[in-house]
């Protein structure tokens, strides 16, 4: 039997070099405040400082591939990155699950992880139903993209995950961690001509 795919949440990952001295004493530099249950930087425009232009580049190298691999716009139309700040968890804390406000996709790009312990968690929905919802959630045999309520990918050093901005995802408390996790979070909007209209519809620009 064949299975379809309708409507999958597309998940880009890319991969970039670990970052530099120099990069790593810029983003030593931010100031950081509490977020709750991590901390995360003041700046929430730290792409602008010079020091980090390499991986602004890889970042927006990055946003145009995924978009141009899943949503395919119109040249017209293009991409580009609002915010971006740094995010901690240190040993003990976790990033509550969420979901991007004001944002067409989303990234994450790990700069100090501990790669046997790391993990980013995606939640199906709010609530976390699985496939069949609240009617059926039966005991299963084995985890499947379609019937698990969660999704846990491994990251690495170097790593960036790209998703749509309304998907859930968090951080879960890791056991045995001895250092902090770094990573930067982004978000991103669309400007141009998005739509052309038609009769009786005018053209839509941002």
């Amino acid at each position: 039997m064949d299975i379809i795919d309708a409507f999958p949440i597309p998940l880009g990952v890319n991969y970039f070099r670990k970052v530099t001295s120099n990069e790593l004493e810029a983003l030593n530099s931010f100031e950081m405040t509490e977020g709750g249950h991590n901390t995360r930087s003041i700046d929430q425009y730290i792409l602008e400082d010079e020091r980090l232009s390499s991986i602004k580049d890889f970042l927006e190298a990055s946003v145009k591939e995924y978009m141009d691999a899943t949503l395919c716009p119109a040249p017209e139309m293009s991409h580009y990155i609002t915010q971006c700040w740094v995010n901690s968890n240190g040993i003990g804390e976790h990033h509550h699950f969420h979901a991007h406000m004001n944002s067409i996709m989303s990234g994450v790009y790990y700069v100090d992880v501990e790669e046997d312990k790391d993990k980013l968690t995606f939640v199906r929905g709010v609530t976390g139903m699985p496939m069949m919802g609240e009617q059926l959630m039966p005991d299963i045999a084995m985890n499947t993209p379609y019937n698990s309520p969660e999704w846990h990918i491994p990251v690495k050093n170097g790593m960036l995950i790209m998703f749509p901005s309304n998907t859930t995802h968090g951080v879960n408390p890791v056991e045995g961690r001895t250092k902090a996790r770094i990573s930067l979070a982004f978000n991103t909007y669309v400007r141009g001509l998005v739509s052309k209209g038609g009769p009786g519809n005018p053209p839509i620009f941002i």
